[in-house]
């Protein structure tokens, strides 16, 4: 007589098994759970760094608004790696007045395309960033 067939979630789960039983290659390449959160947590840049150079760039930036730019940039888990201060700035101001300054969010409820919705609030926000740009 033949051998038995097993079924699929048998064999998955013996496949599984053998997994496990294998070492990590040599130097441990292989991270585990913890280090991955750990990685993505990880501040991209210090806060200071990030305030002095909103400050530097855009000095017309109120310093509540300095503050709270540096700390979404450095604690809300981005992917960040390689990029430098000033993109993450960018993109940063960007997003936030789009969302918190104008009415971005209402034109998406309503059924306006992105790229429309987008175009439509743009030159708010250009505007602020230029008057943040300028000397106080």
């Amino acid at each position: 007589m033949g051998r038995a067939r097993c079924s699929p979630f048998a064999t998955l789960l013996r496949k599984r098994d053998l997994l496990r039983r294998q070492k990590p290659p040599s130097g441990s390449a292989v991270k585990t759970r913890a280090e991955r959160r750990r990685e993505r947590k990880k501040q991209w840049y210090s806060q200071p760094e990030v305030e002095e150079f909103i400050r530097r760039e855009y000095p017309g930036c109120p310093d509540f608004a300095v503050v709270y730019f540096a700390t979404r940039i450095c604690t809300v888990p981005k992917n960040w790696r390689g990029a430098p201060v000033a993109t993450a700035v960018d993109v940063t101001m960007q997003n936030e007045l789009r969302h918190q300054l104008t009415d971005y969010d209402q034109l998406m409820l309503v059924g306006v395309q992105r790229k429309e919705a987008r175009r439509r609030v743009q030159p708010k926000i250009n505007a602020m960033i230029a008057i943040w740009r300028k000397q106080r």
